[in-house]
Formats: structure tokens, C-alpha cells, sequence
């Protein structure tokens, strides 16, 4: 007999917000908006956090910046109460890009921290 699954009362809810870093910096600042999300992080059942690069070609060094960059972010949660066993880190440089990259502001907006809240109902 098959199990009844997918009814909303039972499908897990996502979230993901985004929060861009200045050239070459590591430090997480969320603006007050995606803060104010953040704040909530707590209750997730799970946190996935990328960080990425707007570089064009990967290397050990920007390789290193988006990992950087999402630990600086599992920083900031697990500072505010976040368990740190509810949060998977992954990192990539020259890769997955939100928008043009061929202008600073476009540059900007690919050098940053993605991170997604799962939220699971309980029974």
C-alpha cells in the first residue's frame, strides 16, 4: 500500500534569501530586511548556505573567499542561537550567477551568501 504523501499539511516550506559582499570581503552584513528573516532561522528544521564568487575563472583563492563567505554567515546564525548542526555549508567561485557580470553593480550582486531555510512541520 502506498504511503499518502505531498499533502500540504505535511510539505516542507522553504525560504531563501540573499546578501551580497563588498570586492574581496568576508564580513556577512544582512540588511535589515533580510536580518529581520534571519531572525528566524532558529525554528528551520534545516539552513543551506552557498557562498559564491563573481569571478570568471575558478581558483584556489576565490575558492577560498566563498567558503569564507558562507562561514562568515554560519557565524552570524549560530552566534543569534542557530544550531550548528542544522547548517550545511557549500561554496563555488566562477559559477552560478544571478545576473550580468560584466558591471560593478551586476559583480556585486554574484559576490554573495544564498541561504535557504527548510522548514518541516511537526505532528
Amino acid at each position: 500500500m502506498a504511503a499518502d504523501y505531498g499533502s500540504a499539511a505535511d510539505t516542507p516550506i522553504s525560504s531563501m534569501v540573499m546578501v551580497s559582499f563588498p570586492d574581496s570581503s568576508t564580513t556577512f552584513q544582512p540588511p535589515v530586511d533580510v536580518a529581520a528573516v534571519l531572525d528566524d532561522a532558529r525554528t528551520a528544521s534545516m539552513i543551506y548556505i552557498n557562498g559564491r564568487t563573481s569571478t570568471n575563472r575558478p581558483s584556489a583563492r576565490d575558492e577560498a573567499l566563498a567558503l569564507k563567505r558562507a562561514l562568515s554567515a554560519r557565524k552570524y546564525l549560530v552566534d543569534r542561537g542557530v544550531s550548528p548542526l542544522k547548517v550545511m555549508v557549500n561554496f563555488a567561485s566562477a559559477a552560478d550567477y544571478v545576473t550580468e557580470n560584466i558591471t560593478p553593480e551586476g559583480r556585486y550582486q554574484n559576490q554573495r551568501v544564498e541561504i535557504e531555510l527548510v522548514y518541516v512541520p511537526m505532528f
